[in-house]
């Protein structure tokens, strides 16, 4: 049992600023239009629980194998496993623990949310221990385990008695969207790390910002196109295209924040530091709200 020093240590280590990224799993019970019924909120409350228990496993574990060379690294040195105040065995106990309690409550909460769960755990283990240096998937696995979470988010709302549809442009516009975020992480990182780099992360030497730049503009079009196409699918598509000019927004202005104000190396902390794109979050999920309770 860790004494009470070490849990603030292991907390730290599973970096609570990133289970912002696990929100993404209540976007069902919103696009669902069960955010008013009872049961459909507490199994959405306890999915994304259960991958803030899963992805802070994943973090302890990636921590562990990164702890070498996250020691030269003058952001991550503070880290608690690279700077030695948490000890890497206590670290893998944890992620260890912490993955078998996460994979025990999802198949508690249904089958089906079960798998999804281990499909995520296995893919993120698998990009810790080798996908994170092989190019181009290592960006395409950062994108899928946010069209995980966004799926899982659905399939937890599932009962036999209650079936919850999954729109597939929905589903599209989470992949662009995630490969838009982590296409503008990795330009960030090769732009802001210069000739340090491919030190830090190894597969940056594949990329360049030429490609990046043709990367980024692809996936922030194809992100804008899927959501409209998804907005024009409902039963009121001229209502929901009136949320469209939050979206155009939105990626613009991370495009501002990653080409001229230099950031987007943490999209987690652009989201909740930048408060014109906070406002323009918010005031879309007002208008979305608003379209849902008037034109349900």
């Amino acid at each position: 049992m860790p004494g009470q020093s070490t849990i603030p240590l292991l907390i730290k280590a599973m970096r609570p600023r990133q289970w912002i990224k696990n929100l993404l799993l209540l976007a069902g019970l919103f696009f669902s239009r069960q955010f008013f019924h009872a049961e459909s909120v507490l199994r959405a409350l306890a999915a994304f629980a259960l991958f803030c228990a899963a992805s802070g496993a994943i973090y302890l574990f990636n921590d562990l194998l990164d702890a070498p060379r996250d020691r030269l690294n003058p952001r991550k040195r503070q880290r608690p496993i690279a700077s030695g105040q948490l000890a890497g065995g206590t670290a893998l106990t944890a992620s260890v623990a912490l993955m078998a309690g996460a994979l025990a409550g999802s198949y508690a909460l249904s089958v089906p949310f079960g798998m999804c769960t281990t499909a995520y755990l296995m893919m993120m283990v698998g990009y810790c221990l080798t996908l994170k240096n092989v190019f181009l998937i290592d960006a395409l696995v950062i994108a899928m385990g946010f069209v995980i979470r966004a799926i899982a988010g659905v399939i937890a709302l599932r009962t036999p008695q209650q079936q919850v549809p999954l729109t597939v442009w929905f589903v599209v516009c989470i992949i662009f969207l995630a490969l838009f975020l982590a296409l503008c992480k990795r330009r960030c990182e090769l732009v802001r790390l210069d000739d340090d780099a491919v030190k830090f992360r190894p597969v940056l030497a594949c990329y360049s910002t030429a490609l990046l730049d043709q990367l980024v503009a692809l996936c922030a079009t194809g992100a804008v196109l899927s959501y409209t196409l998804y907005a024009t699918n409902l039963h009121d598509p001229w209502m929901m295209l009136s949320t469209l000019p939050f979206v155009i927004y939105g990626v613009f202005r991370y495009l501002h924040l990653v080409y001229t104000m230099g950031n987007g190396d943490a999209p987690e902390e652009v989201l909740t530091r930048d408060w014109p794109l906070l406002g323009c979050v918010l005031l879309w999920l007002l208008s979305v709200g608003l379209v849902f309770m008037t034109h349900g």
